[in-house]
């Protein structure tokens, strides 16, 4: 009889441990989920939130808010996006930076606002520590929102208008990709220090020569870049202020028209130094008529420009 309870002890036991490991089974399988579907929820997650922000910040655009208002929402969010959210963002910005930028330059010139902005900024040199030393109140407001909107304030010929501060994007390049930076760079150098205004130049033609090279070697490096069809025009633009000058800045001597020599030795240090490139084959072909031309520059040499100009660009547009 002690057999038989011994056996049924041992059988109730065996029955246990067995009920108790297929239980830890259980469980363990429950809290062992797979490390890839974790990853696979967590970049749901992600990815539903950047939606949630651009989803946000296409509302914004479609109710064309104001730029100070924009670039808030920016601030607030950038962080937490990819490089190509990102870029959208400051690309859809600065489109309303150039809606809004007529708007605020009408603002500023109604009643006597030009007359005490150039009180309060003589010499019509714009300096955002100023602001709170002007006195009219509504005029206070719209250039501070100005200010907030990342526009600078330039003065030409005695008016102040605001122009896109690019070197204040400065601070997203570390969320953009290189196409990106690379563009607000060259912009930046423009806004930083216009190349001319009021029809002349007010860079050395040096300098002028060095962005029309940092162009193309952006055009060169991303010809399927964001801002390509930007920088292809600011290209445009430089190359015929670099072979034409300005309406105030010739390159030519006004009493001989014979080409300046300084403008020449500046054509010469292009071809050198910049080797294998559009810009120097053009200039190149330029020099070589200017000879030519026993070095006046009339109608017959300035007619040129306008073929030099077209081939460099569809030289440029055939890269990409």
């Amino acid at each position: 009889m002690k057999n038989k309870k011994h056996l049924v002890l041992i059988f109730v036991l065996a029955i246990l441990v067995l009920v108790s490991g297929c239980t830890k089974k259980k469980d363990s399988k429950k809290e062992n989920k797979p490390v890839q579907s974790i990853d696979e929820e967590m970049a749901k997650v992600e990815e539903n939130k950047i939606k949630k922000i651009m989803d946000d910040f296409r509302v914004l655009i479609s109710e064309n808010k104001e730029p100070y208002e924009i670039i808030k929402f920016i601030d607030e969010n950038i962080d937490q996006t990819s490089e190509v959210e990102a870029a959208e963002m400051i690309k859809e910005f600065e489109l309303v930076q150039e809606k809004y930028m007529n708007i605020y330059a009408e603002e500023l010139y109604k009643s006597n606002r030009q007359e005490i902005l150039n009180l309060t900024f003589p010499n019509g040199e714009y300096d955002p520590q100023k602001l709170d030393a002007i006195e009219d109140g509504e005029l206070k407001q719209l250039v501070t929102k100005i200010a907030e909107s990342k526009y600078k304030l330039i003065n030409v010929e005695g008016s102040f208008f605001p122009i896109i501060d690019y070197g204040s994007f400065k601070k997203y390049e570390k969320y953009l990709s290189e196409d990106m930076k690379g563009y607000l760079n060259i912009k930046s150098l423009e806004s930083d220090s216009p190349s001319m205004t009021d029809g002349g130049l007010i860079i050395t033609w040096d300098e002028l020569a060095n962005r029309l090279i940092k162009t193309e070697k952006y055009l060169m490096k991303y010809p399927e870049g964001l801002k390509n069809e930007e920088i292809l025009r600011l290209y445009g633009e430089y190359l015929i202020k670099y072979m034409s000058g300005g309406d105030n800045t010739p390159i030519y001597n006004m009493e001989d028209n014979k080409i300046l020599e300084d403008v020449l030795e500046s054509y010469k240090k292009t071809i050198v130094n910049n080797k294998n490139t559009i810009t120097a084959d053009i200039m190149s072909k330029y020099l070589k008529l200017i000879g030519e031309n026993e070095y006046i520059v009339d109608d017959v040499l300035t007619s040129e420009v306008v073929d030099l100009y077209n081939e460099a660009i569809d030289r440029l547009e055939e890269h990409k």
